[in-house]
C-alpha cells in the first residue's frame, strides 16, 4: 500500500499501477475494476481515475465505458462475428484490404490530429522503435496502428480496422510475424513508423498515406 504522504502525488499512483499493468498484459489485457484497484493501492477512486486519465492520454491504457480499462486495444464487443469473418480471409485478401484502408486512416489522422494527440502518437511510435523482441514490437505496433485508426475520426473505418485487427490476432499470423521479425527487420519497421508519424505530425495527409503504403509493401515482402 502507498504511504499517506504519497497519495496526492499523481506520479506515485502511476508508478504503483505499473506492476498491475504488466500483470494485466500477461493475463489477457484487462485491468481489475476501479474499486478493486483503488482498494489494492489504498487510494481514493478519484485519484485512481486521475492516474488512469493520464495513462490514457499517454496511450498506455484504453478505457471503455461499461467494459473497463485495458492495457491493449480492447476486443470489439461483437468479436465473435469479426473472428468468423477473419477466419475466411486469406493473407493476400487481408493485405488487399489493408492497402485500401490503412493509408486512408493515416491521411485522415494527418488532417484531424491535434497537437496533444500528435504528442501521444509520437510516444507510441517511439515504443515501436525501442522494441527489440518480436513480442514487444507486436504489442507496440498494434497500439500504434490502432491509435492512428482512432485518430481518423471515422467510425466506419474504425469498424473495418477492427476486422483487420482480429485477423492479426490469429495465432498462425502471429507466429509467422515472429519468425520474420528479426532485429534488422524490427529496426526497419520502426524507421517506417517514424516516417508515418512525421507525416502525420506535419499534417501532410498525402505523405502519410504514401508512408503507410510503403510500410505495407515491406510487411508483405516479409510474409
Amino acid at each position: 500500500m502507498m504511504q499517506a504522504s504519497d497519495k496526492d502525488d499523481l506520479q506515485s499512483v502511476i508508478e504503483a499501477l505499473r506492476p498491475l499493468l504488466s500483470a494485466a498484459l500477461r493475463e489477457g489485457g484487462r485491468l481489475p475494476p476501479e474499486r478493486s484497484l483503488a482498494e489494492r493501492l489504498g487510494i481514493p477512486r478519484r485519484q485512481l481515475r486521475m492516474a488512469l486519465d493520464a495513462l490514457q492520454q499517454s496511450g498506455v491504457v484504453f478505457r471503455r465505458h461499461g467494459r473497463g480499462t485495458f492495457v491493449v486495444p480492447p476486443p470489439h464487443p461483437d468479436r465473435s462475428r469479426h473472428r468468423l469473418l477473419a477466419g475466411r480471409l486469406t493473407l493476400n485478401q487481408l493485405m488487399d484490404v489493408r492497402y485500401q484502408v490503412e493509408p486512408r486512416l493515416a491521411e485522415l489522422a494527418a488532417i484531424h490530429c491535434s497537437e496533444a494527440e500528435k504528442q501521444t502518437l509520437g510516444l507510441l511510435m517511439q515504443k515501436t522503435r525501442d522494441a527489440t523482441r518480436p513480442r514487444d514490437y507486436d504489442l507496440a505496433d498494434a497500439v500504434f496502428h490502432y491509435r492512428i485508426a482512432e485518430l481518423s475520426q471515422n467510425a466506419l473505418f474504425l469498424e473495418i480496422y477492427e476486422l483487420i485487427r482480429e485477423f492479426r490476432r490469429d495465432e498462425g499470423w502471429r507466429e509467422r510475424r515472429a519468425e520474420t521479425n528479426v532485429p534488422e527487420v524490427l529496426a526497419e519497421l520502426g524507421q517506417q513508423h517514424q516516417r508515418i508519424f512525421d507525416a502525420i505530425a506535419r499534417s501532410e495527409p498525402e505523405e502519410a498515406g504514401a508512408a503507410v503504403r510503403d510500410h505495407l509493401g515491406f510487411v508483405a515482402s516479409k510474409l
